[in-house]
C-alpha cells in the first residue's frame, strides 16, 4: 500500500510540473512524447531483458543486426538493413557473414566494430551472466563439454564483417531472427565489469547505446527519459527529443490522463480496454487507437514439475496437480474462454487458440485438431479417470490431497483481472478450489522464472515463427520462457528439425506436428490471442504499430 501511494504521488508531482512546464513552455511539450505503461522496465540491458515491452525499448537504445519488417497482407515478415548493410548465407546453411556499416558509432562517440558483437556473444553464452537468450547460441559450433564455441563460431576479420559458423545447416530466417535479438552492448563498457557481476551490478553499469534513442535519466518504478541520440546512424536520430514512459500502474488512471491529454499515448498491458473504445470515440475525439493484431496470447502455465523439489534439490518431479496432461486437458475443458472474451474484450478483437501459434499463420494452422470447446461434464470425466474425486467439501481429491493451489496474475492488467475470475468460478464448478493472487509484475516475473507458482496467468509476445521454437524445449533452465517446465522430447526432435533447411511439405508436417503435441499434452492452457488496442492523441503522426512491435517505429514519431 505504501509503495502504492508513493508512486501515485510521484505520478501527481509529475503531471504537476508537466502542467507547469505547458502552461509556460508549450513549445518544450512539442518536443517531447509521453507514453504511460502500466509497469516498468526490468533491464535495459539486452543481455538480461525478458519483459517484451523492455526488449521494444533496448531495440530503440541498442544496435541491431537487421531490422524485422511485418508486411500484413502477405502475413510474412522479412529483415531490413540495420547495423548490417548486408549479409549472405553459404549454399549448406552453416556459414552466415555480416557486413557492417562502416560509420556506426556507440554514443560516446567509439567505433561499433564486429568486435563488439562477438565480445557480447560471449557474454550472452556464459552461465554467470545468466542470459534468457542464452540458448540462441547453441546452434554455433561447440566445445567438448556442449557449451558454444565462440572462437571458433564468431570471426571478425575486420571491423566491418561478422562471420558466424554453426554445427548444423539452418535456415536464413531463424540466423536472422535470433541473431537480430542479440543485440550486442559494447565491449569497451562492459570489460569492466566479469560476467559474474552483470546481473547483480545491473544498476551501476553505464547504458550506453548506438540507437536512436540514448537514456536521459530512468528512476525505477516512475519513469524512463530518452533522449534523441545525436549521432546515430541506426537508422538516423530519433524525430522527437525526447521520448518519456512514464510508469502507471492503475489502468483507470491510465486511461484518465489519455482522454485529458497528459500522455500521448497508453501502451502495453492489454492496452484499451474495448468496452472504453465507444466512449473515447465520442468524449474524446482526440485519441486514436491503433490495434496491434495476432502479437499477444494469454495462457495459464500449470508448473508440470514440483518447484519445490526442483529449488531444493535441482531433481524433475511431477507437479502433484498438474503433471498429468490428462488433468491439463481437463482444466482447459472446463474453462469457458468465450465467456472471458464476450464479456471484457467482444468477438471481434480475440480468437480461442489451443497451441502458442499465432492466428496471423492461418498456411500452417492444423484445423484438425479438437477446439477443446467448453465442457465442464467432460472435465469432470477427465478428472475422474485421473483418480479425481468430490470429497466431503465438494473439492475435489486424489490419495488425501485436496485440489487447491494458488493462481498468479500480475497488476495493474485489467483483462487477465477479468479473467482470473471467471477461471476460479469455472474451476470452482468442478470442484477445484483456486485462489487468485495479484503481484506486481517484476515480483510476478521473479517469481515465475524460479518456478515458485503452481499456477500463474501470463502471456507472451509470439511474433515471428522463429520465436516459437524457442518457447519450448526440455531443458527448461535455458528455455526461459518454458515457465512451465514442459519436457517432451519429441517436441525438441520437431523444434530441432524445423530451425533448418526443408521442404515446404515437410516443414508443413513439422509445424503441424508441433501444434498436435501442444494440443495433445496443454503444457498451458491456451487462451487466446487478443488485439491490444494501443491509444495515441491524435497529435501523434508516423506511429505504425505491428505484429513485430508497439515501439517498432518509434525513432519516427512526433507531435503535430
Amino acid at each position: 500500500m505504501q509503495r502504492t501511494i508513493t508512486a501515485l504521488l510521484v505520478v501527481l508531482l509529475f503531471l504537476g510540473t508537466l502542467t507547469s512546464c505547458r502552461q509556460n513552455n508549450a513549445e518544450a511539450r512539442k518536443e517531447t512524447i509521453i507514453a504511460a505503461v502500466s509497469a516498468d522496465f526490468d533491464h535495459l540491458n539486452p543481455l538480461l531483458i525478458q519483459l517484451s515491452m523492455s526488449r521494444e525499448a533496448c531495440a530503440l537504445i541498442y544496435p541491431s543486426l537487421v531490422k524485422p519488417s511485418y508486411d500484413i497482407e502477405k502475413g510474412t515478415i522479412t529483415f531490413l538493413p540495420s547495423a548490417a548493410e548486408r549479409w549472405e548465407f553459404s549454399a549448406d546453411g552453416r556459414t552466415a557473414t555480416f557486413h557492417l556499416q562502416p560509420g556506426a558509432v556507440w554514443e560516446d562517440g567509439e567505433k561499433l566494430t564486429a568486435e563488439d558483437f562477438k565480445y557480447s556473444y560471449t557474454l550472452y553464452a556464459n552461465p554467470a551472466t545468466a542470459s534468457t537468450r542464452q540458448h540462441y547460441l547453441e546452434d554455433l559450433l561447440l566445445n567438448a563439454d556442449g557449451s558454444p564455441d565462440i572462437a571458433r563460431s564468431v570471426e571478425t576479420p575486420n571491423d566491418s564483417t561478422l562471420v558466424l559458423r554453426f554445427r548444423r545447416p539452418l535456415s536464413p530466417a531463424i540466423i536472422l531472427d535470433h541473431f537480430n535479438d542479440l543485440m550486442p552492448v559494447a565491449e569497451h563498457v562492459f570489460r569492466k565489469y566479469s560476467p559474474d557481476e552483470i546481473r547483480s551490478r545491473a544498476a551501476e553499469i553505464p547504458i550506453v547505446g548506438a540507437g536512436p534513442y540514448r537514456v536521459l535519466k530512468w528512476a525505477r518504478q516512475e519513469k524512463l527519459v530518452l533522449e534523441s541520440s545525436p549521432s546515430s546512424t541506426l537508422p538516423h536520430p530519433a524525430v522527437t527529443r525526447q521520448l518519456i514512459f512514464l510508469v502507471v500502474p492503475e489502468y483507470t488512471t491510465r486511461l484518465a490522463m489519455l482522454r485529458s491529454g497528459q500522455v500521448d499515448a497508453m501502451l502495453s498491458a492489454g492496452g484499451i480496454n474495448p468496452k472504453d473504445v465507444p466512449d473515447l470515440s465520442t468524449m474524446a475525439k482526440d485519441v486514436v487507437i491503433r490495434p496491434v493484431k495476432d502479437r499477444y496470447f494469454d495462457s495459464i502455465v500449470w508448473l508440470n514439475i514440483d518447484g519445490e523439489v526442483w529449488r531444493r534439490q535441482h531433481l524433475v518431479k511431477p507437479n502433484p496437480l498438474f503433471g498429468d496432461k490428462m488433468v491439463r486437458r481437463a482444466l482447459t475443458l472446463a474453462i469457458d474462454r468465450q465467456s472471458i472474451i464476450d464479456g471484457f474484450m467482444g468477438p471481434e478483437h480475440a480468437e480461442i487458440v489451443n497451441t502458442s501459434l499465432s492466428p496471423a499463420y492461418r498456411q500452417i494452422t492444423d484445423t484438425s485438431l479438437d477446439p477443446y470447446a467448453y465442457d465442464p461434464g467432460k472435465a469432470s470425466e477427465l478428472l475422474t479417470a485421473a483418480g479425481w474425486t468430490p470429497g466431503p467439501d465438494g473439492i475435489l481429491r486424489k490419495a488425501g490431497r485436496r485440489f487447491t493451489f494458488e493462481l498468479a496474475a500480475p497488476v495493474g492488467n485489467p483483462r487477465r483481472n477479468y479473467a482470473a475470475t471467471i477461471i476460479q468460478q469455472n474451476l470452482r464448478q468442478i470442484g477445484i478450489d483456486c485462489r487468485l493472487r495479484f503481484d506486481e509484475s517484476l515480483i510476478f516475473l521473479k517469481n515465475q522464472n524460479e518456478f515458485r507458482y503452481e499456477a500463474a496467468l501470463s502471456g507472451l509476445a509470439a511474433e515471428t515463427l522463429p520465436f516459437q521454437l524457442i518457447i519450448w524445449g526440455s531443458d527448461f533452465e535455458k528455455r526461459t520462457f518454458n515457465s512451465s517446465a514442459f519436457q517432451n522430447q519429441r517436441l525438441d526432435a520437431v523444434i530441432e528439425a524445423l530451425s533448418g533447411p526443408q521442404q515446404p511439405a515437410l516443414e508443413l508436417a513439422l509445424w503441424k506436428e508441433y501444434q498436435q503435441i501442444l494440443h495433445r499434452d496443454q503444457p498451458r492452457t491456451f487462451l487466446y490471442y487478443y488485439d491490444e488496442l494501443e491509444g495515441f492523441s491524435s497529435r501523434v503522426e508516423n506511429a505504425d504499430v505491428n505484429l513485430i512491435a508497439t515501439l517498432w517505429n518509434a525513432y519516427d514519431w512526433k507531435l503535430r
